[in-house]
């Protein structure tokens, strides 16, 4: 048996008479079942065949003795204990929300971000999937990737200059028309605001709720949470006659209540072109152009000129370059992503079809 015998050094042996330092240590025990099979490789090997060295230990009490064979197995049974006390490593999430995503591990479905998969969540039924029955898709061309862009904070002082440049690349572009998600805070709807809306919505613009007010949704209590979302679908209503929109929640911030209530999907975005910190033309154009992907969905800005003279750019670049800008409904269902209510997408990428 391969055992520790009890040692006890009943004060510090003399630092000039020994490296063991122990004071006071009481082990008893024994490790036949761990460390007997490293024994017998090292006997195999010749390792241990010669005889047994003694360490001497001396103080002025007692003289103790170690087989050096016994003071290995303390050493290798230390270090398996180590190991079986490692935590496995934790597994990280394909992706995160507050870092790039990366696309080079696409999954099969529709990314969906939540902050938690229960294992004990009920199943998705039909009546969670997002209704997109009248988007009207017969202008994307099936043979180009999609991307959506997404206007935040709409209507403000650019949104006609905004369809006027969707129109005028139209225009020349009839087989890859271009088409938008515009979301809307309905605090800022007056009556030419409406008549904007209401141009967009004739031209193939889809309109999403931006909440009434863009407070932080995660700040109020449910009953304000829910009047900030249904006020707009309201107002939204009397423009494209449906009753429900694509919720952008502001700041992008959610959470599991937000989820429960609502009655849309959440759309976030796969690129920030950060024009609302104030860049200039070129920094929004190279933010969008240099990360595009099929299914990527665009965040960009109601408000800023920098975000206007990008667009007039990226919009003919990117037909060149062998992408459709479409909105976010009509990206999915020519991807053939459904969308589910109350999670939070961040692109639709385009699905096998079986």
């Amino acid at each position: 048996m391969y055992a520790i015998p009890l040692i006890r050094v009943p004060r510090l042996l003399e630092r000039n008479r020994t490296s063991f330092p122990y004071h006071n240590i009481s082990i008893i025990t024994s490790f036949d079942t761990i460390v007997k099979p490293f024994f017998t490789i090292l006997s195999h090997y010749k390792i241990l065949d010669r005889p047994h060295k003694k360490i001497q230990l001396e103080n002025t009490d007692c003289m103790y003795k170690f087989r050096l064979k016994k003071l290995l197995s303390v050493f290798l049974c230390a270090l398996l204990l180590t190991a079986c006390n490692q935590a496995p490593p934790r597994a990280t999430s394909s992706f995160n929300k507050y870092l790039p995503p990366s696309f080079d591990d696409f999954s099969e479905n529709l990314e969906a971000i939540t902050s938690s998969e229960s294992k004990n969540a009920s199943p998705s039924t039909s009546d969670d999937i997002w209704d997109v029955s009248d988007v009207d898709i017969s202008y994307v061309d099936s043979t180009k990737k999609l991307i959506s862009f997404t206007f935040d904070d709409t209507p403000a002082r650019t949104l006609e200059n905004i369809l006027s440049v969707f129109a005028a690349f139209n225009e020349t572009h009839e087989s890859c028309r271009a088409t938008a998600t515009l979301f809307v805070n309905s605090s800022r709807l007056d009556n030419q605001s409406m008549h904007l809306l209401h141009t967009a919505s004739a031209l193939g613009f889809e309109l999403g709720n931006h909440t009434h007010s863009h407070f932080d949704l995660t700040a109020l209590d449910e009953t304000e949470l829910k009047t900030e979302i249904e006020k707009t679908d309201k107002l939204l209503f009397g423009i494209d006659r449906k009753p429900v929109h694509l919720l952008r929640a502001p700041f992008g911030k959610t959470d599991e209540r937000i989820k429960r209530i609502s009655k849309a999907p959440i759309i976030d975005w796969t690129i920030d072109t950060l024009d609302w910190t104030g860049i200039d033309e070129n920094a929004v154009y190279e933010q969008v152009f240099s990360a595009k992907r099929d299914g990527s969905i665009v965040l960009m800005h109601d408000g800023y000129p920098a975000t206007v003279s990008a667009l007039k750019r990226l919009l003919p670049d990117l037909a060149n370059s062998g992408y459709q800008v479409v909105s976010v409904s009509a990206m999915a269902k020519a991807h053939s992503c459904p969308l589910r209510k109350g999670r939070v997408y961040i692109r639709a990428r385009k699905q096998k079809v079986k």
